[in-house]
């Protein structure tokens, strides 16, 4: 008997944990489903917001098109000008091509593109690719449902309509319209584009065969947009008589819901004061099914019951009591991820069985600053959520994942022999860490630096691979790699750093950095208008240095500081000597985020001014959009006290991005240098060609003087005047060298 009870103890409990591991392995396939499907609803708003933030930056760099401002300055009444009787013989084709540049950033995504005076008439339409003779025009375009809410924005804002169906082509389109900037006072007229709805879907579309995404109008349930249907011509918006979608307009940003054997999760698209819109982004995916599709479906609890039936109450309260105890030991509190004892103790069985070990050890990017803003309740919230997807993702259940202190985290992988194998596993560690955690209402997003020691390779126990996988995160983390496997070079790159800081911190102080300077020329008469200073090192074992060699160390070491004084000494004083044989031209300076939002920056540049008897005009400031967005407010101070003393402010690399159009107002910016990679572009690529000649329009329209970075052909200088283009530098016109072989007496232009 007592073998029988025996017997029937054992075949429970081992029923009963059978049971609960299943339901661990659904919940975990049911977890990873969700996490997946949250991920691809964040790409897919996102992949909406983008396209809609495109489409109204390209809106507003097309009104400050000077084609429209021309059009209004010609003599002659609106119609003469129209039918060209009046005015330029160009000056309606540079409104058409204005319109019709359009095409090239929208490919057959818009519906038709007009120009509409105040009155309400059109005076000028493309619809595809088709040109509207003056006498197709419509005279009264105020019903538009863009036209009374773009003349009430002020300038440099786009209103972004709701969907409507296009007059010219019966498509389903969203407006977006801004007015014409013609300098001070009343705007004339407006520019407005249809962008089709069927591109917007294209934008949403996923690739996974499984996934349906559609867009939801908040305001009355109805889909807008379907992934897998096409937005029929003449057909009616959305589907009238579909009403499955109307849990929408309640559900939270980011929520999941199960309806129609479906899971879908809901993100709300971004929401502005000048767009009508409101919608929200739903990915779906097919619900899982059967008896092991989740922990509480037929076969987990029906084993699991099984077992329960078959243990006596008291042992199965001695087991709860004694795991309890056991994991209360080896547990981290926060995150209820193993601690580090647990760890060691999990690695030393695992390396003691001679099996393959990665130890993969990792800390979180950016954590400081949510406590440090956020508060530590914060911190403690985000670590929790974290432990528990990293928990989730690792490749096998006798995978380790554990908590050793504060931000960094440890996984013990067995079986890790290959790079693939390696990256695969802290990819899928990278999205579970990176993705948005809902922190006070905030999403916020944290990286991670992963360092990786294998065993035998790196170590035979535990210590020495940990040691290992710290040195490989570090370099990981330094040079933003995401993550790295140990190298036995690495061992000594620590030493090597500090050495580094110390040579340059030596070179500044000994005279080891030199300038090199080049050449800034007008572009209509080729005549020499300034200079550009570009640093070097002038190392005694490795030779001459350039500033990607250590400005980027220097900067995350905090040395940039020291390099960019010794610079402006070096510029200053050479400014000095040409002035003493009769040549005055700017000389522009490169700087960094760290020096502008240096309260105490432009005090050292006036001092430094002051001392060799000069005036700020003689120096100009170049810095990247980087360094502007790093710090505005401080960054602001800062250069409005440098344009103050007469320094000029130049953003360099303009063009990489669209965000410097939305601080140029609030900065004091004087130049603009077009980023490299347009202009090279300029003579072979529509799209460059357009981007270059807006920008170089809208400096016109700010009174910003714009310099072309990058020339090395004559066809591109040539294409730069005809655009009007201010000034230019490259090598084509002149390579950087050292002032005693600079030429500032002529232009160096070749023919």
């Amino acid at each position: 008997m007592q073998r029988f009870r025996a017997a029937l103890l054992a075949l429970g409990l081992v029923a009963l944990l059978a049971g609960m591991a299943l339901g661990v392995l659904a919940t975990q396939a049911v977890d990873e489903r969700d996490h997946d499907l949250g991920l691809a609803g964040a790409s897919r708003v996102t992949a909406v917001d983008d396209y809609a933030d495109r489409a109204r930056a390209v809106t507003l760099l097309a009104s400050h098109s000077a084609a429209f401002a021309n059009f209004y300055q010609a003599p002659g009444t609106r119609m003469s000008r129209i039918e060209g009787r009046t005015g330029e013989p160009d000056l309606m084709p540079r409104v058409i091509t204005a319109l019709t540049d359009l095409q090239n950033l929208f490919p057959d995504s818009i519906a038709s593109a007009s120009f509409i005076d105040r009155s309400g008439a059109e005076n000028a339409r493309v619809v595809g690719k088709s040109v509207m003779r003056p006498d197709e025009l419509v005279a009264d375009r105020t019903d538009a449902i863009f036209f009374d809410r773009a003349f009430e924005l002020p300038y440099d804002k786009v209103y972004q309509s709701a969907p409507y169906r296009s007059e010219s082509t019966g498509d389903w389109v969203v407006a977006n319209a801004a007015k014409v900037n013609t300098g001070p006072g009343v705007s004339p007229a407006i520019v407005s584009f249809e962008v089709t709805l069927e591109s917007i879907r294209l934008a949403a579309y996923s690739d996974d065969p499984d996934q349906q995404v559609r867009v939801v109008d908040l305001l009355d349930g109805r889909v807008v947009v379907d992934s897998t249907h096409p937005q029929d011509v003449d057909a009616p918006l959305g589907r009238p008589d579909d009403h499955s979608l109307r849990w929408v307009q309640t559900a939270k940003d980011g929520g999941l819901r199960t309806r129609d054997h479906m899971r879908h999760v809901v993100r709300h698209a971004r929401r502005d004061s000048n767009v009508a819109t409101t919608w929200a982004v739903v990915v779906s995916t097919p619900q899982l099914s059967g008896p092991w599709s989740g922990p509480l479906s037929a076969g987990p609890l029906g084993i699991a019951g099984a077992g329960v039936l078959l243990l006596c109450l008291s042992m199965a309260g001695y087991i709860r009591y004694g795991r309890s105890m056991h994991r209360a030991a080896r547990r981290d509190e926060l995150p209820g991820l193993f601690n580090r004892r647990a760890a060691r103790e999990c690695a030393e069985t695992m390396l003691a069985r001679e099996r393959g070990l990665a130890v993969i050890l990792f800390d979180l990017d950016r954590f400081k600053h949510v406590n440090d803003s956020l508060g530590h309740h914060a911190g403690d919230h985000l670590l929790t959520v974290l432990g528990q997807r990293l928990a989730e993702v690792v490749r096998e259940p006798d995978d380790v994942v554990a908590r050793l202190g504060g931000d960094e985290f440890v996984v013990l992988a067995r079986g890790m022999h290959t790079e693939e194998a390696i990256a695969v596993l802290c990819e899928r560690l990278t999205r579970a860490v990176s993705a948005p955690v809902s922190v006070d209402g905030i999403d916020v997003s944290v990286g991670a630096s992963i360092g990786i020691a294998l065993a035998p390779d790196h170590g035979t126990d535990y210590g020495t691979l940990l040691q290992c996988a710290d040195i490989a995160m570090y370099d990981a983390k330094g040079r933003r790699a995401g993550w790295q496997v140990y190298r036995d070079e690495l061992a000594g790159a620590d030493r090597t750093g500090l050495v580094l800081d110390a040579d340059l911190r030596r070179a500044v102080a000994d005279g080891e950095l030199t300038v090199h300077y080049q050449p800034i020329f007008a572009v209509a008469g080729r005549e020499l208008t300034g200079v550009e200073a570009l640093v070097r090192w002038e190392h005694p074992q490795r030779g001459l240095l350039m500033p990607g060699d250590f400005v980027p160390f220097a900067e995350n070491t905090g040395a940039i500081k020291a390099v960019t004084g010794a610079v402006l000494d070096l510029v200053l004083d050479q400014v000095v000597r040409w002035r003493e044989v009769g040549v005055d031209v700017p000389v522009a300076v490169n700087v960094s985020a760290y020096d502008v939002n240096d309260p105490g920056f432009a005090d050292r540049v006036a001092e430094m001014l002051a001392g060799r008897g000069l005036d700020g005009t003689s120096l100009v400031v170049e810095l990247t959009e980087t360094a502007l967005l790093a710090d505005p407010d401080a960054a602001s101070v800062v250069l409005w006290r440098l344009a103050q003393m007469g320094v000029k402010v130049a953003i360099d690399d303009f063009g990489s991005g669209y965000a410097s159009l939305l601080y140029l107002r609030r900065f004091p910016v004087s130049v603009l240098k077009l980023d490299r990679s347009l202009v090279q572009g300029l003579t072979v690529d529509p799209t460059d060609a357009a981007l270059v000649r807006w920008t170089i329009e809208m400096a016109h329209a700010l009174r910003v003087t714009c310099i072309a970075e990058g020339v090395e052909d004559l066809a591109t200088l040539e294409a730069l005047e005809g655009l009007d283009c201010d000034q230019a530098q490259g090598y084509y016109m002149q390579v950087p060298v050292s002032a005693e072989y600079l030429a500032l007496d002529r232009a160096v232009v070749r023919p």
